[in-house]
């Protein structure tokens, strides 16, 4: 299950980048049928369906870094065709927002993208010493 998160939210942010860039290289990794959709604020917002949708989604983000959190629980076998699902943030670094974005897999395809962008402050912490 860990390699199997890892390749899946890799893919998610191969998607985006290749969104932003080659649309014909998109048809692989995404099912024709597949939605996409990222809500700011109160208000939803369906992007759209296949090729589509997957730039509209690249566009609309505007991420220039990505982060997704590791599978740190036990490892246990899996069936990696069945139905998975990763979260990915990514980040818009000028702007100061975050799209933390799900992403729904079917047969290693995404059939289903939403998500949730939402402003985000950052700034230096003293360290605590070790002891």
């Amino acid at each position: 299950m860990r390699e199997l998160h890892r390749i899946l939210s890799l893919r998610a942010v191969e998607l985006v980048s290749r969104a932003a860039t080659s649309v014909d290289t998109l048809m692989p990794l995404i099912d024709p049928s597949a939605t996409f959709s990222l809500g700011a604020g109160d208000v939803g917002r369906p992007l759209g369906e296949g090729v589509s949708g997957a730039r509209k989604l690249a566009e609309v983000m505007h991420a220039d870094t990505y982060r997704f959190l590791g599978w740190d629980y036990m490892d246990s076998p899996t069936d990696a065709c069945a139905p998975q699902k990763v979260e990915v943030e990514f980040i818009d670094s000028d702007a100061r927002s975050v799209s933390s974005v799900e992403f729904s897999f079917e047969a290693g395809r995404v059939v289903d993208a939403a998500g949730w962008k939402r402003s985000f402050e950052v700034g230096p912490l003293a360290k605590v010493p070790v002891l």
